[in-house]
Protein backbone atom coordinates (compact mmCIF):
# COMPACT_ATOMS: atom_id res chain seq x y z
CA UNK A 1 0.00 0.00 0.00
CA UNK A 2 1.22 3.40 -0.83
CA UNK A 3 1.00 5.76 1.27
CA UNK A 4 0.61 9.62 0.93
CA UNK A 5 3.71 11.61 2.60
CA UNK A 6 2.23 15.27 4.75
CA UNK A 7 4.28 17.32 3.06
CA UNK A 8 3.29 15.51 -0.48
CA UNK A 9 0.19 17.29 -2.51
CA UNK A 10 -2.33 14.96 -2.53
CA UNK A 11 -3.13 13.37 -6.34
CA UNK A 12 -5.13 15.21 -8.47
CA UNK A 13 -3.22 18.85 -6.97
CA UNK A 14 -2.64 21.53 -10.06
CA UNK A 15 1.42 21.46 -10.26
CA UNK A 16 3.06 24.32 -8.31
CA UNK A 17 3.31 27.24 -10.13
CA UNK A 18 5.15 30.47 -10.07
CA UNK A 19 3.62 33.30 -7.86
CA UNK A 20 3.81 35.80 -10.98
CA UNK A 21 2.35 32.81 -13.30
CA UNK A 22 -0.31 32.19 -11.08
CA UNK A 23 -1.12 35.85 -10.72
CA UNK A 24 -1.21 36.41 -14.07
CA UNK A 25 -3.31 33.59 -14.76
CA UNK A 26 -5.49 34.48 -11.85
CA UNK A 27 -6.38 37.94 -13.52
CA UNK A 28 -6.82 36.43 -16.84
CA UNK A 29 -9.48 34.20 -14.52
CA UNK A 30 -11.75 36.66 -13.52
CA UNK A 31 -11.68 39.28 -16.36
CA UNK A 32 -12.99 36.22 -18.43
CA UNK A 33 -15.74 35.29 -15.57
CA UNK A 34 -16.54 39.31 -15.42
CA UNK A 35 -16.71 38.75 -18.89
CA UNK A 36 -18.95 35.85 -19.07
CA UNK A 37 -21.39 37.10 -16.32
CA UNK A 38 -21.78 40.35 -18.63
CA UNK A 39 -22.52 39.10 -21.61
CA UNK A 40 -25.18 36.55 -19.92
CA UNK A 41 -26.87 39.21 -18.31
CA UNK A 42 -26.57 41.14 -21.55
CA UNK A 43 -27.99 37.96 -23.47
CA UNK A 44 -30.69 37.70 -20.61
CA UNK A 45 -29.08 34.24 -19.39
CA UNK A 46 -29.89 33.77 -16.04
CA UNK A 47 -28.17 30.11 -15.21
CA UNK A 48 -25.00 31.18 -15.93
CA UNK A 49 -23.44 28.91 -13.16
CA UNK A 50 -24.10 26.34 -16.14
CA UNK A 51 -21.31 28.16 -17.94
CA UNK A 52 -18.86 27.70 -14.89
CA UNK A 53 -19.82 24.33 -14.44
CA UNK A 54 -18.79 23.60 -17.77
CA UNK A 55 -15.55 26.05 -17.25
CA UNK A 56 -14.70 24.13 -14.03
CA UNK A 57 -14.62 20.58 -15.53
CA UNK A 58 -12.93 21.68 -18.62
CA UNK A 59 -10.10 23.18 -17.26
CA UNK A 60 -10.05 21.02 -13.86
CA UNK A 61 -10.59 17.65 -16.00
CA UNK A 62 -9.87 18.61 -19.35
CA UNK A 63 -7.19 20.72 -18.14
CA UNK A 64 -8.06 23.63 -21.39
CA UNK A 65 -7.23 21.06 -23.59
CA UNK A 66 -9.43 22.43 -26.81
CA UNK A 67 -10.12 18.87 -28.14
CA UNK A 68 -11.71 17.86 -24.17
CA UNK A 69 -14.04 20.76 -24.87
CA UNK A 70 -16.27 19.21 -27.15
CA UNK A 71 -17.06 16.06 -25.50
CA UNK A 72 -17.34 18.51 -21.88
CA UNK A 73 -20.09 20.96 -24.00
CA UNK A 74 -22.14 17.49 -25.15
CA UNK A 75 -21.67 14.98 -22.43
CA UNK A 76 -22.64 18.40 -20.28
CA UNK A 77 -26.08 18.74 -22.66
CA UNK A 78 -26.82 15.44 -22.44
CA UNK A 79 -26.53 15.65 -18.44
CA UNK A 80 -28.81 18.65 -18.34
CA UNK A 81 -31.00 17.02 -21.24
CA UNK A 82 -31.53 13.40 -18.88
CA UNK A 83 -32.10 16.04 -16.28
CA UNK A 84 -34.86 18.19 -17.65
CA UNK A 85 -36.68 15.42 -18.95
CA UNK A 86 -36.61 13.96 -15.34
CA UNK A 87 -38.32 17.75 -14.56
CA UNK A 88 -40.70 17.71 -16.83
CA UNK A 89 -42.08 14.00 -15.35
CA UNK A 90 -42.40 14.87 -12.34
CA UNK A 91 -43.66 18.20 -12.84
CA UNK A 92 -46.43 16.73 -14.99
CA UNK A 93 -47.02 13.89 -13.07
CA UNK A 94 -46.00 11.27 -15.58
CA UNK A 95 -44.72 8.69 -14.26
CA UNK A 96 -43.76 6.59 -17.38
CA UNK A 97 -41.45 9.57 -18.27
CA UNK A 98 -40.04 9.68 -15.00
CA UNK A 99 -39.19 5.85 -15.56
CA UNK A 100 -37.83 6.73 -18.58
CA UNK A 101 -35.42 9.60 -17.80
CA UNK A 102 -33.71 7.15 -14.70
CA UNK A 103 -33.77 4.46 -17.67
CA UNK A 104 -31.78 6.22 -19.78
CA UNK A 105 -29.70 7.83 -17.13
CA UNK A 106 -28.74 4.17 -16.03
CA UNK A 107 -28.21 3.30 -19.42
CA UNK A 108 -25.49 6.49 -19.62
CA UNK A 109 -24.29 5.45 -16.30
CA UNK A 110 -23.06 1.81 -17.90
CA UNK A 111 -22.18 3.78 -21.32
CA UNK A 112 -19.45 5.69 -19.21
CA UNK A 113 -18.31 2.94 -17.16
CA UNK A 114 -17.72 1.06 -19.68
CA UNK A 115 -16.62 3.42 -22.33
CA UNK A 116 -18.67 3.76 -24.52
CA UNK A 117 -19.85 6.62 -26.46
CA UNK A 118 -18.00 8.74 -25.06
CA UNK A 119 -18.74 12.42 -26.95
CA UNK A 120 -21.76 11.83 -25.27
CA UNK A 121 -21.91 9.58 -21.86
CA UNK A 122 -18.55 11.23 -20.25
CA UNK A 123 -18.01 12.63 -16.71
CA UNK A 124 -19.62 15.79 -17.76
CA UNK A 125 -22.37 13.90 -18.43
CA UNK A 126 -22.77 12.42 -14.26
CA UNK A 127 -21.21 15.54 -13.34
CA UNK A 128 -24.24 17.48 -15.20
CA UNK A 129 -26.99 14.96 -14.07
CA UNK A 130 -25.64 14.82 -10.65
CA UNK A 131 -26.13 19.20 -10.14
CA UNK A 132 -28.90 19.23 -11.73
CA UNK A 133 -30.83 16.38 -9.78
CA UNK A 134 -30.56 18.68 -6.83
CA UNK A 135 -34.22 18.88 -5.28
CA UNK A 136 -33.49 22.78 -5.24
CA UNK A 137 -32.55 22.53 -8.74
CA UNK A 138 -35.05 20.41 -9.79
CA UNK A 139 -38.27 22.06 -8.55
CA UNK A 140 -37.28 25.77 -10.21
CA UNK A 141 -35.02 25.31 -12.97
CA UNK A 142 -35.05 26.28 -16.56
CA UNK A 143 -33.16 23.48 -18.32
CA UNK A 144 -33.24 25.13 -21.71
CA UNK A 145 -31.90 28.21 -19.99
CA UNK A 146 -28.97 26.19 -18.64
CA UNK A 147 -28.49 24.21 -21.76
CA UNK A 148 -28.18 27.63 -23.36
CA UNK A 149 -25.74 28.93 -20.63
CA UNK A 150 -23.24 26.02 -21.57
CA UNK A 151 -23.29 26.65 -25.18
CA UNK A 152 -22.69 30.27 -23.64
CA UNK A 153 -19.65 28.90 -21.72
CA UNK A 154 -18.97 26.71 -25.03
CA UNK A 155 -18.18 30.02 -26.98
CA UNK A 156 -17.22 32.24 -24.73
CA UNK A 157 -14.20 30.08 -22.50
CA UNK A 158 -13.39 28.14 -25.29
CA UNK A 159 -13.13 31.57 -27.89
CA UNK A 160 -10.88 32.97 -25.11
CA UNK A 161 -8.73 30.01 -24.21
CA UNK A 162 -8.19 29.28 -27.98
CA UNK A 163 -7.12 33.01 -28.46
CA UNK A 164 -5.22 32.80 -25.12
CA UNK A 165 -3.29 29.56 -26.13
CA UNK A 166 -2.03 31.41 -29.64
CA UNK A 167 -0.44 34.10 -27.60
CA UNK A 168 0.87 31.59 -24.57
CA UNK A 169 0.90 28.41 -26.34
CA UNK A 170 3.57 27.21 -23.47
CA UNK A 171 1.08 27.73 -20.52
CA UNK A 172 -1.59 26.11 -22.60
CA UNK A 173 0.56 22.65 -22.77
CA UNK A 174 1.45 23.05 -19.36
CA UNK A 175 4.29 25.52 -17.61
CA UNK A 176 7.84 26.47 -20.00
CA UNK A 177 11.14 25.17 -18.30
CA UNK A 178 12.04 28.81 -17.25
CA UNK A 179 8.86 29.02 -15.18
CA UNK A 180 9.20 25.57 -13.53
CA UNK A 181 9.99 24.70 -10.52
CA UNK A 182 12.80 22.41 -9.09
CA UNK A 183 11.53 19.29 -7.72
Amino acid sequence: MQTISPDSPPPGTPPVQPLMTALVITVIAVVLIAGFVAIGAALHIVPVYAGFLLLWYWTSVGNSDLRALAPAVVGGVTGAALSYMLQTGAAMGNVPLILGALGLMVVALFLVIAGRLPLFCNAATMLYVTVFNAPALQKSEDFRAVIGATVLGLVWFGLCIALLSRFAPHHAQGTIESDAVPA
